[in-house]
């Protein structure tokens, strides 16, 4: 039986460990310094949108089948950086391997947020186009039914 590990996580609580690995990691892994530099600044950039995002997702009931890939991402991410801290100064292979992974880590954020969200919003929009016509030929019935009674 597989095990879903993306299945209940919040979205806020993996994005944080995911930071809390890459702050610990940017000071204990001189190695991965600018790597570990440029996927925290990254992170820093979404974190307020990523905190609107999982807001505006619970106030608005949406299911979390949206995010759970990103999040999955995520936790791949926390464990791909915690790895980062066993590999040892002299293991050339090793490190130029874990700081493409690691790049490749950060293109899928920035990936995320550049196509995921975008068509997300766009979907959104729409929804909310329905919505507001839906109301307005609501307002116009009643409109006519109150003319029609005046």
């Amino acid at each position: 039986m597989a095990v879903n590990l993306t299945e209940g996580a919040a979205l806020g609580t993996v994005f944080d460990r995911l930071f809390q690995a890459v702050l610990d990691g940017n000071q204990q892994l001189t190695t991965f310094t600018s790597t570990l530099n440029s996927l925290k600044s990254t992170l820093a950039l979404i974190k307020p949108i990523l905190d609107d995002l999982e807001k505006l997702n619970k106030a608005l009931d949406r299911p979390e089948q949206e995010t759970e890939m990103f999040v999955g991402r995520l936790i791949e991410g926390e464990n791909l950086v915690r790895k980062c801290s066993k590999i040892k100064s002299w293991d050339l292979y090793n490190k130029h391997s874990y700081s493409k992974k690691i790049k490749k880590l950060e293109d899928s954020i920035t990936r995320f947020f550049q196509l995921d969200v975008q068509a997300q919003m766009v979907r959104n929009t729409k929804r909310i186009l329905i919505e507001v016509k839906d109301t307005n030929q609501k307002l116009d019935k009643v409109l006519s039914i109150l003319k029609d009674t005046a």
